[in-house]
Order: structure tokens, then sequence, then C-alpha cells
């Protein structure tokens, strides 16, 4: 892998990991849940999602500059949007959805280390 490429794989996980640090926070989840089911007008939002005007218009900043939603103004109105359906629906059903935690014997993890780099004579890590 070259340099150049170096750089823009290092620039697509930087970009993911911001994406993922705008997601981090409770009430911006629950926008973006509610923005999944179409546009909501702030004091709508407000309604559904108990916190002050002030705190929500703020996580409504980072999802903006996070170019998740956008909103339009129509008097004193201000409606939001998804600015990426597909991304957001897909987010909201993964983290909705239950993800067990699947512990595994040692054995099974060096069979499947094995099959996954195409080797059964490599020795284990750290072995």
């Amino acid at each position: 892998m070259g340099k150049r490429e170096n750089i823009r794989e290092k620039k697509f996980w930087t970009d993911r990991a911001r994406l993922f640090k705008v997601l981090a926070h409770p009430v911006r989840l629950r926008v973006l849940e509610e923005l999944v089911r179409g546009p909501r007008c702030v004091k709508d939002l407000n309604a559904l999602i108990p916190v002050s005007q002030p705190h929500l218009s703020q996580h409504m900043a980072a999802l903006r500059r996070a170019k998740l939603v956008a909103s339009h103004t129509c008097g004193a109105l201000r409606c939001y949007y998804l600015l990426r359906p597909m991304l957001v629906r897909s987010l909201i059903r993964l983290v909705r959805k239950e993800h067990p935690v699947r512990r595994r014997d040692c054995p099974s993890v060096l069979r499947e280390w094995r099959r996954s780099t195409g080797s059964r004579k490599k020795k284990a890590p750290n072995s």
C-alpha cells in the first residue's frame, strides 16, 4: 500500500470516527430515530425528547455539522429532515437490535484464525 493510499485510508477511518463521536449521545440518537419516521419541527422534537430547548439546539447543531440533518425555516417554524436517510435508518436499525456477547474457547478461535489466514501450519501468536 502506497503512502497516498495510507493517507486516504487514514482519512476514511478518521471521518468515520468523527461520525461515531457525533452519534455517541442518547439525545442525538433519539432525534435521529424520530427523524427516520419523517421530518419534525423543533417544537415536535422537544415534545418527544424531554430536554431544554437550548440543549436540543446544541444537539441539532452537532447533527447539522456532521451533515446528518438539515432544516427549513418557515416563519417561526424550523423543521428538520435527514440528509442521509439510508445511513441513519441502517444505524438506528443496528443500534436497536440486540447483540449478545458470544464467548468462545481458545481452540475454536485458533481454528478460525488459521482458516482466515489460509495456513494450517502457522503457529499461534505469542506461542
